[in-house]
């Protein structure tokens, strides 16, 4: 008598269980990389005027002395 035959033959468990999680996972990544971007091109000026975007100030950039 060998011990296959002693033993029970199950499935692994951690086999399911990775490849349930890299359902998730990949699922996770593809909701991630849909988000909504920001248009400006389609965003009225009120509302850049209202974020600032139309304040007639320059953007900011960091200098490099402030490091």
């Amino acid at each position: 008598m060998d011990c296959s035959t002693i033993e029970e033959n199950r499935p692994q468990q951690s086999i399911g269980a990775f490849r349930r999680f890299a359902g998730w996972l990949a699922g996770s990544a593809d909701r991630f990389c849909r988000l909504p971007r920001l248009d400006f091109s389609a965003m009225p000026d009120r509302v850049k005027r209202d974020l600032g975007f139309l304040d007639g100030r320059d953007p900011y950039y960091e200098d490099d002395r402030m490091r």
